[in-house]
């Protein structure tokens, strides 16, 4: 795929500061009414379960702060605690799935807010992607590459999810800014 220019994507660092932020607004709350708050078992499960709750979101959030992608005409590969790599030759299947809830009573320029993953499955290795990451259609655009050249069958609902974020999956789409955040 001669087309494909070796790039490297990460998330927004101003969300991941965000969620940094909400990390330890969530904590103190959960802290706080452990440590202060009233001494019944129901107080201490409910404040527990958030200081629990802000836990995992602070090593989520941890976690895509350390996510480097790699992207080449060979290979995808996601770095973040450990280093995964899916070589384009291997990829079995290709899903894009949308995710979150419509929302009522929009206007026409308001968007859904969801998030879109991007899955590519191997035999050995499975890789998914959201589309908070900066130069996300880019990646989805080099898959639309790969899967026409090895005529990789995609399925009715990835194929509407390429559509709705503007790139043909017959493979004529213009090369998206590799650089643009999200969708």
């Amino acid at each position: 795929m001669p087309q494909i220019a070796p790039q490297s994507f990460k998330y927004p660092l101003f969300d991941i500061y965000l969620d940094y932020l909400k990390t330890v607004f969530g904590l103190t709350i959960g802290l706080g009414g452990l440590i202060y708050g009233l001494n019944n078992t129901f107080s201490q499960i409910c404040f527990g379960a958030i200081l629990v709750i802000f836990i995992v979101f602070g090593f989520h959030s941890f976690r895509r702060h350390r996510t480097h992608v790699n992207l080449d005409s060979e290979q995808v590969e996601i770095t973040d605690f450990r280093k995964r790599k899916v070589q384009f030759k291997d990829i079995e299947n290709i899903e894009l799935r949308y995710y979150g809830r419509p929302v009522k009573d929009k206007d026409s320029d308001q968007k859904p807010k969801g998030v879109l993953h991007l899955t590519l499955k191997s035999r050995e290795q499975k890789l998914t992607f959201d589309s908070n990451l900066y130069g996300f259609r880019y990646l989805v655009w080099s898959v639309i590459l790969f899967a026409k050249e090895s005529n990789l069958p995609l399925d009715p609902g990835t194929i509407g999810n390429m559509l709705d974020i503007g790139l043909d999956p017959e493979g004529s789409s213009e090369m998206p800014d590799p650089k643009m955040s999200g969708i």
